[in-house]
């Protein structure tokens, strides 16, 4: 296949003009003035207009101490020299968030010393139709008919309108193929099978297979990056047995978060000549010991003195530590560890409801539709409410199933049965039981 060039360019956006081709980029005439003259302008223009894959680079800027430029920022930065418009400055390229920084003129300034810029670059090698993709040519084309229309075609308003309308398609697909460059991030197969069932509760695939839209990929991607929060959220939501722990309690105190000798404001004091010692103080603790809860500890299912008993033992969760009246306790938990989150681990229950999550978290919350009349309407998502019901259906059939295989237990017997059974005196004889 032939590379695109300038000629190519040049005779497309004629023809979008309705005007005769050129023979070449060197023979002098009316439509090539024109064309040259809005050539660079074209090109810098439609890059600008998105974050290009094919004109995207990277730079490690070190900053100058600097914090009278444009306080309170105390770093100044030199952009590159093929700089045209950013992407992202940070910290590192894995960072969820920029860096505190701003852009003025020619320089960053920002709060720290170094950081890492993406962005569009206008370098030369990004001014020759042969680097381009075809989704960007396209663009280019009729943008740069659009600017010659007037004087090589005498365009009105109408004619302009279309050729406008015509680019603002082609830049609408041209981002969908640019979107498809992002979702190259690699997805683990123990995953896979739990985005398809959330592919085919969005309606995505026909028959767990065959794809029916272009979009699996990208929600692919965005379930992916929303894998962590759905899993660690369901986990929240039970006592799966797969994830549940236990760990003995002993041997530790931990400080009562906020315990200090020190006076707080709003404490009420005595008289001057009064003694105001430490012991006048409301004791700030009811507990006696204070325990670190394990690293992968979610959620709390029960705590007790002993595994036996069957009342959990009075206990209070402050600040990543638990506190008890006991110097021992076994505390039964819900972890986050390797095992709990690995998909291979899991019932197809639970999978159901990580799967109906995930298709609820990239589900659009609202719905633009075009009437008969042209005119766009936002209606509610009907598609985001049904993915709300089945999630809370699978969350309920997950959780009854998950329970079943626990051995039944005998709930503690309440105040007007323990009366029934209670003894005489030290006899042993029971109250109206036999």
């Amino acid at each position: 296949m032939a590379a695109t060039t300038k000629l190519i360019v040049y005779n497309n956006a004629l023809r979008e003009i309705a005007s005769a081709p050129l023979a070449d980029t060197t023979t002098a005439n009316t439509r090539l003035y024109e064309l040259d003259g809005a050539w660079d302008h074209a090109i810098e223009h439609v890059l600008a207009m998105h974050v290009w894959s094919f004109a995207r680079r990277r730079a490690t800027l070190t900053g100058i101490a600097d914090s009278v430029s444009f306080p309170p920022y105390l770093y100044s930065f030199t952009k590159p020299s093929d700089y045209l418009r950013k992407h992202w400055f940070k910290s590192d390229a894995t960072d969820a968030n920029q860096v505190d920084h701003v852009e003025v003129a020619a320089a960053f300034y920002g709060m720290v010393g170094t950081g890492l810029l993406e962005y569009v670059s206008d370098d030369s090698s990004n001014y020759d139709p042969a680097n381009w993709p075809a989704h960007f040519t396209r663009v280019l084309t009729l943008y740069l008919a659009s600017l010659v229309a007037p004087k090589l075609a005498r365009a009105g308003a109408d004619d302009l309108g279309r050729l406008n309308a015509q680019m603002q398609e082609a830049m609408d697909y041209a981002l969908q193929q640019e979107a498809l460059f992002a979702t190259n991030v690699q997805i683990s197969t123990d995953r896979e099978p739990t985005m398809r069932r959330a592919l085919e509760f969005l309606g995505q695939t026909l028959a767990g297979t065959v794809s029916i839209h272009n979009h699996a990929d990208k929600l692919r991607w965005h379930m992916n990056g929303s894998w962590d929060h759905a899993v660690q959220y369901v986990l929240e939501l039970g006592a799966w047995n797969h994830a549940s722990r236990r760990v003995l309690l002993t041997l530790n105190t931990q400080p009562i978060p906020g315990d200090t000798l020190s006076w707080i404001e709003g404490y009420s004091v005595g008289p001057a000549s009064e003694a105001s010692a430490a012991d006048n103080l409301p004791a700030i603790s009811e507990w006696d010991y204070g325990f670190q809860l394990p690293d992968d500890f979610l959620h709390k299912i029960w705590l007790k003195s002993d595994a036996n008993h069957d009342y959990e033992a009075p206990h209070q969760f402050l600040n990543g530590n638990v506190y008890t009246r006991d110097e021992y306790a076994v505390m039964e938990y819900v972890s986050n560890d390797t095992d709990a989150v690995d998909p291979t681990r899991w019932s197809m229950n639970f999978r159901e409801t990580v799967a109906a999550y995930l298709a609820l978290l990239v589900s659009p919350e609202i719905l633009a539709e075009t009437d008969r009349k042209g005119q766009i309407k936002i209606n509610a998502n009907e598609i985001r409410q049904k993915l709300e019901a089945v999630f809370a259906q699978r969350l309920s059939d997950a959780k009854m199933r998950d329970a079943i295989q626990q051995y039944p237990k005998q709930p503690p017997y309440g105040r007007f049965v323990q009366a029934r059974r209670g003894s005489i005196g030290t006899s042993g004889l029971r109250r109206g039981v036999y």
